[in-house]
């Protein structure tokens, strides 16, 4: 398939998405997160919305526990102590005694002899 081709192919299926609603939109940039009081969660800033709150309903922590002053200082320390970086499966990046005492908690917890954390993305 030709360069032209390919563009062709990639440009009529875009066409399709969007007129099927389902093209992603534009990508708001969150200038800020608000940390949860009173009965609200956290809300979010979004670039060109002033000081409008949004929701944010696509994250893993909705409700707000990365927020907490406790997570965020035990991963502090746990930074220094393992630095930092985009992480990668176990396989490629190794297995730390975090992962291995994470686990053996978990299995206590669900009373098993032994667990095993791994990743995915789907």
């Amino acid at each position: 398939m030709g360069l032209d081709n390919l563009e062709k192919v990639l440009s009529q299926t875009l066409k399709e998405l969007k007129n099927e609603g389902r093209l992603k939109g534009k990508e708001f940039i969150i200038t800020r997160v608000k940390r949860p009081e009173g009965n609200k969660g956290p809300r979010y800033l979004l670039k060109g919305k002033g000081e409008q709150e949004f929701i944010r309903t696509n994250s893993n922590s909705y409700l707000g526990v990365r927020l907490r002053n406790e997570i965020i200082g035990e991963e502090e320390k746990i930074t220094q102590k393992y630095g930092v970086g985009p992480g990668t499966v176990r396989l490629i990046s190794g297995t730390f005694k975090t992962h291995r005492e994470f686990e053996k908690k978990l299995a206590t917890f669900h009373g098993r002899d032994d667990a095993m954390l791994f990743n995915s993305v789907l």
